[in-house]
Parts: structure tokens; sequence; C-alpha cells
């Protein structure tokens, strides 16, 4: 059965089962060490357009936060775990 989430708040249909899985994918390279968006584009071959809508949503479920990349003008993305910006 494919599994299919209702965006909270936001009636109409649910969100693609490839978005989620994508979604998901990006998570668990961001929990394997934090990154940049042309980063994570690279390690998924995914437009970096893509990969920023998919950190936003992961943003605002609290899965994931910004963080200031001290060694250039990106921004990280790590997970939301409470622990200090790297």
């Amino acid at each position: 059965m494919q599994q299919t989430a209702h965006r909270p708040g936001r009636p109409g249909r649910p969100r693609d089962p490839q978005v989620i899985a994508r979604d998901e994918t990006i998570y668990q390279l961001i929990a394997d060490g934090h990154a940049t968006r042309t980063e994570l584009a690279e390690q998924t071959g995914l437009d970096r357009t893509l990969v920023q809508l998919a950190c936003q949503r992961l943003k605002k479920a609290g899965r994931i936060r910004r963080c200031p990349a001290y060694e250039s003008a990106s921004w990280l993305w790590a997970v939301a775990d409470g622990t200090p910006c790297p």
C-alpha cells in the first residue's frame, strides 16, 4: 500500500509518494553528516531547486535546521536534534 502524507492544516491532495521518498533520502544524507544544498544536489543528482524545496519541507516539519557554514558563504543543513551547529 502506498504511503501518502497530508500537509498539516492544509486541505487538498496528499503529497506524491515520490516526493515523500525524495525528502526522506535528503533527510538521511543530512543525518549522515551536514551538507550544503549544492552537496545534496550532487549526491542525489537532483536539481538544487528540488533539494531546496525538500529542505524547506523538512525544516517546516522540524526535522532539520539551517546552520551557517563558516568556511564559505553557504548554509549547512543539519538534523534538528538540539546539538549546537557545527
